[in-house]
C-alpha cells in the first residue's frame, strides 16, 4: 500500500543527489565515469521536469570533458547549458560562460575565451552576494580567470569564498586556491622571476596545510593526501627535497593517481627530481614523459612547460650542459613566456569590456528613466509619443481611467491611492503581451498600444477591465473597491487617430455609468448610475 507520509524534497530539486554523485566523480578524478553518469541522468531529470538538476548535470559533464582533454565537446555542452538557461538566470549563465572560457583557453582560442569570460564576469554583478549561487558562480569564474593566467583576479575571487560555512564547500575552495598558487608559482619560475616565485611557494605550503585541515574536518582522507602532495611540491621548491619526497611517498595508495588530477602531475615532478638527484635518470624520464603526455592531453600549457624543463634538467644532470639541452629548455620557457606576456593585454581587454558594459547599462538605465513613470514602472507620455511616431504598423489604443479615483484618495489616503496605481500597473503587465506598450498617461489614466486587430484590442480591454474589477483590493485597504472605465480606439484609415477614438470611447463609457468597456463594437447599453452605486455598495465600497 502506498505511503501517505510527506517526503521532504531538497531545495535544489528531487534528483539533486544524482548531481552530487556525478560531481563527486569529477572531484575524485573519475572524469570519464562522471560524463557517463551525467549523460544517463540528464534524460531522467529533464523528463521529470527537474531543470535545476538537469543544468547541474550539464555543467558537470562539461567540466569532466575538459579534464579529459575533450575541450570542443566541453564547449558544446556548456552552450547546451546556455540554451536551457533563461537570460535572467545569472548564476547558470555565468557558470556556462566560464566553462566556455576555460575550455576555449585550453584549445588556444583566446579570443573566444576572453569574450565568454567578460560576459561571465558581467553576469556576476546581478547575483546576490552570500547566496549559494554567488559562491558557485564565483568559483567557476575564478577558475576561468586562472586558465588565462589572470592569477590576481582569480585569487581575489577564491579568497572571498574560503570561509564558506559548509566544510565540503570550504574544502573545494581551498583546494582550488592551492592549485592556483602552484600554477602561479611555477609560472613565475618559468619566466625567471625566482624571488616572486619563492613567495608563492611559501603561500602554497600554507594553503596545502589549510587544505589538509579542511579535508580532516570534511572527513576526506583522499583529499588530505592530495593536500600533502601540494605541500611536498612547495617544499621541493623551498629546498627541502628530502622531506618533499617522503611526503609524496607517504600518500601512496591513499588517493587514486588519476591522470586528470593535478596532484598526480605534482607527485611525479617531485619523484622525478628525487630520482634525478639520486642518479636514476631513466626512472626520472619515465615519470616526466608521463607528465608531458597528460599535460598535453589536458591542455595544461603551464604544466607541460614545467615537465619539459624538468626533462631538460635530467639531461643536464646526466650529460652536462649541452647546446641541445639549452635549446630544449628555452623552448619550454618560451611558450609560457609568450602566454605570460599576454597577461597584461588580457587584463586590459577584460577591464575594457567591463567598462563598455557599464557604460551601456548606465545609458540604458538613463534611457529607461527618461521614458518611465517612477511610480508604476510603466512607460510615460514620452514613450507613448515615441512609439506612435516610430510605429511601422497601425496600432489600436486601449484607454483606461480609474473610476472616481479622487474618492479613493479622500477615503483611504493618498498612500493607498499610490498603491492602487502601482497594482493596476502590475495587472496591466500581467494581462498584456510582451510586444504591447503600456504607459501611465497621467494621474489615474493608462494607455495600452496593441495590434490593430479589432478582436485583439477588444479582448485586451475586456480582460483588463475584469482583472482590475476582481482584484483583491480589500487586502490594500478594508472596504476598498476599484473599477475602471475603458475605451477602445482602432485605426480606421481616416483623419481621426486611434488615440482620439479611444478617448471618445472612454468618455462614452463614463457617461454610460462607468465600470465598463466602450468602443470597437456597438456602444454600451445605458445603465442607471444608481445601479452602479448599489453594486459598489454590495462589494463593500
Amino acid at each position: 500500500m502506498p505511503s501517505t507520509d510527506l517526503v521532504l524534497v531538497g531545495e535544489f530539486g528531487p534528483y539533486d543527489e544524482l548531481s552530487d554523485i556525478a560531481h563527486q566523480q569529477y572531484v575524485d578524478g573519475y572524469a570519464a565515469r562522471g560524463v557517463a553518469m551525467c549523460r544517463r541522468w540528464q534524460r531522467l531529470t529533464r523528463a521529470a521536469g527537474d531543470m535545476t538538476t538537469y543544468r547541474f548535470l550539464l555543467y558537470t559533464e562539461s567540466i569532466c570533458l575538459q579534464d579529459l582533454g575533450r575541450h570542443e565537446e566541453a564547449v558544446a555542452v556548456a552552450r547546451r547549458l546556455l540554451g536551457v538557461t533563461d537570460q535572467a538566470d545569472a548564476v547558470w549563465r555565468a557558470k556556462a560562460l566560464a566553462m566556455v572560457a576555460e575550455a576555449s583557453t585550453r584549445q588556444g582560442n583566446h579570443a573566444r575565451a576572453m569574450g565568454a569570460l567578460a560576459e561571465a564576469d558581467w553576469a556576476m554583478h546581478t547575483i546576490p552576494p552570500g547566496s549559494y549561487g554567488h559562491l558557485s558562480a564565483s568559483m567557476a569564474v575564478a577558475l576561468a580567470l586562472r586558465s588565462v593566467n589572470l592569477y590576481e583576479n582569480a585569487d581575489e575571487r577564491l579568497r572571498a569564498l574560503q570561509f564558506a560555512a559548509d566544510p565540503v564547500v570550504r574544502l573545494l575552495v581551498v583546494h582550488e586556491l592551492a592549485e592556483l598558487s602552484a600554477a602561479w608559482a611555477v609560472s613565475l619560475t618559468l619566466v625567471g622571476d625566482d624571488a616572486a616565485a619563492a613567495g608563492h611557494y611559501r603561500r602554497l605550503a600554507g594553503r596545502a596545510l589549510n587544505m589538509q585541515r579542511c579535508a580532516r574536518a570534511a572527513g576526506s582522507p583522499a583529499m588530505m593526501a592530495r593536500g600533502e602532495v601540494f605541500e611536498a611540491f612547495a617544499l621541493m621548491h623551498l629546498g627541502r627535497l628530502d622531506l618533499a619526497t617522503a611526503r609524496v611517498r607517504a600518500t601512496t595508495n591513499r588517493f587514486d593517481n588519476r591522470p586528470e588530477l593535478l596532484e598526480t602531475q605534482l607527485a611525479r615532478l617531485v619523484l622525478a627530481r628525487a630520482a634525478t638527484e639520486a642518479g636514476a635518470y631513466e626512472g626520472a624520464r619515465v615519470l616526466l614523459e608521463l607528465s608531458i603526455r597528460d599535460a598535453q592531453s589536458n591542455g595544461r600549457d603551464t604544466w607541460l612547460a614545467t615537465a619539459l624543463e624538468a626533462l631538460a634538467d635530467v639531461d643536464v644532470a646526466e650529460h652536462g650542459r649541452t647546446p641541445a639541452a639549452g635549446i630544449w629548455k628555452a623552448v619550454a620557457r618560451g611558450a609560457l613566456a609568450r602566454l605570460w606576456a599576454e597577461r597584461e593585454g588580457r587584463f586590459s581587454a577584460l577591464q575594457d569590456r567591463d567598462h563598455i558594459r557599464r557604460l551601456t547599462a548606465e545609458t540604458d538605465r538613463m534611457g529607461r528613466v527618461a521614458l518611465q513613470d517612477p511610480l508604476t514602472g510603466l512607460g510615460n507620455r514620452r514613450l507613448l509619443v515615441s512609439t506612435l511616431e516610430s510605429a511601422t504598423r497601425p496600432l489600436s489604443v486601449v484607454f483606461i481611467d480609474v473610476d472616481d479615483f479622487k474618492s479613493i484618495n479622500d477615503l483611504h489616503s493618498h498612500a493607498v491611492g499610490d498603491e492602487v496605481l502601482r497594482r493596476i500597473g502590475q495587472i496591466l503587465r500581467a494581462q498584456c503581451r510582451t510586444e504591447d506598450v503600456i504607459v501611465r498617461y497621467g494621474g489615474d489614466e493608462f494607455i495600452i498600444l496593441t495590434s490593430s486587430d479589432t478582436e485583439r484590442a477588444r479582448t485586451v480591454a475586456e480582460r483588463v477591465h475584469e482583472a482590475i474589477r476582481s482584484a483583491g483590493w480589500r487586502d490594500v485597504s478594508p472596504g476598498l473597491a476599484v473599477t475602471v472605465s475603458v475605451g477602445v480606439g482602432l485605426p480606421d484609415g481616416e483623419d481621426e487617430s486611434p488615440l482620439v477614438a479611444a478617448d471618445i470611447a472612454l468618455l462614452a463609457a463614463k457617461r454610460a455609468g462607468r465600470d465598463r468597456v466602450a468602443g470597437a463594437t456597438a456602444p454600451p447599453a445605458s445603465r442607471d448610475a444608481d445601479d452602479d452605486w448599489d453594486e459598489l455598495r454590495e462589494r463593500g465600497a
